[in-house]
């Protein structure tokens, strides 16, 4: 196990660097091109970030986006939105599988709580790890976890508000149902999100915040971090990235997009369901004379790899709309080899379709 790790200190654009840079980075890792890396990135300005599962269509207010100069993205991962600007500061951290645990669940447990008592030793600030993923003071969110494996190689971020957002542009962006804030005090994202500048009271420098970082990591881990640079390789991969992904790959996974007009005899029917202290899930299920016809599921899906749910959805194309049949097509992509599902049970996918047939019309 290899004692230094290479550290980069990025300057981005969240949409260039979750489409284009970090994609490039994680190739090169995975083919052991580039070293085991965590990546510090401070941001340039407002920019949206969507993980694998969201719908930009319902999740985003996209015309409002166009007309803000608010890029918004795509990623990879099984996360759901997040909302950068200048003043949120993200550690990525793709390393490999030997230096984790081997769950998701179990690397949120082991690095988060090792995180906030580096920050309270530093700052004072109180911060306590809340399962799964997020790390707050006094119930709201300062910091919070997102990542899954690829390969042998676990691609991940932890990211911390050390300024405070500019919510009256961030709030009309996002399209968040009310049932996002369920099982929470706070009813919005500006009551529920707080920075480390508003926690203390006085200005705080990214300095900082990346000798906070380094000196977590490096404990958490017990490797030394040294500044690195990119890899010619890495920089050919972000042009490769550059010349094949374009805009419209935002819309792959959208209902419109995967469904387009629905046939004769088709009925539609859509849930929401609030992952209990996680993310939200929302179904959409096409039925066709008892059978399902197709369905999406969209919203903060943590699964390892990312393209998991979509296995599930691929599964129960044509099944007959029978709950314990549903069940055994959703269990057996539960349990392939090296498959996760941070939160969610195959009991819970498939009382979500089973009600959104229900509201089916």
């Amino acid at each position: 196990m290899s004692k230094e790790w290479r550290l980069l200190d990025l300057y981005v654009d969240i949409n260039e660097n979750s489409a284009f840079l970090n994609p490039a980075i994680q190739r090169a890792r995975m083919e052991g091109q580039a070293p085991d890396t965590v990546a510090f990135c401070s941001m340039k300005k407002i920019g949206i970030s969507l993980g694998f599962y969201p719908d930009p269509e319902k999740d985003i207010n996209l015309e409002y986006c166009r007309a803000h100069d608010i890029g918004v993205s795509r990623r990879f991962q099984p996360y759901y939105v997040n909302v950068a600007y200048p003043g949120f500061f993200a550690a990525y951290i793709i390393v490999g599988k030997n230096f984790l645990p081997p769950t998701v669940a179990e690397i949120f447990k082991m690095i988060i709580p090792q995180m906030a008592e580096v920050f309270n030793e530093k700052w004072g600030i109180e911060a306590e790890f809340r399962p799964f993923n997020d790390m707050e003071v006094k119930g709201r969110k300062i910091s919070w976890m997102g990542g899954s494996f690829m390969g042998d190689v676990w691609s991940g971020a932890s990211v911390l508000l050390y300024k405070p957002s500019p919510i009256d542009l961030i709030n009309p962006a996002l399209n968040i149902p009310a049932e996002k804030f369920a099982d929470k005090e706070a009813k919005s994202i500006g009551e529920r999100a707080v920075s480390l500048e508003e926690l203390l009271g006085r200005p705080v420098n990214l300095d900082e915040v990346r000798d906070a970082y380094q000196h977590a990591l490096e404990k958490i881990f017990g490797v030394k971090l040294i500044l690195g640079r990119l890899s010619e390789v890495e920089m050919n991969y972000e042009q490769e990235n550059r010349q094949k992904y374009s805009p419209e790959i935002l819309l792959t996974r959208t209902e419109k997009k995967k469904f387009g007009s629905l046939p004769s005899g088709v009925k539609r029917g859509e849930t929401i369901w609030k992952v209990p202290r996680g993310g939200l899930i929302r179904a959409v299920v096409l039925t066709k004379e008892g059978h399902i016809h197709n369905l999406l599921f969209s919203g903060n899906i943590l699964c390892s790899p990312v393209t998991a749910l979509e296995e599930v959805e691929e599964a129960l194309k044509g099944s007959p709309v029978d709950g314990k049949k549903i069940r055994e097509k959703v269990q057996a992509v539960y349990e392939k080899l090296g498959y996760q599902f941070t939160g969610t049970t195959p009991d819970d996918l498939v009382r979500l379709v089973l009600e959104a047939v229900g509201k089916a019309s």
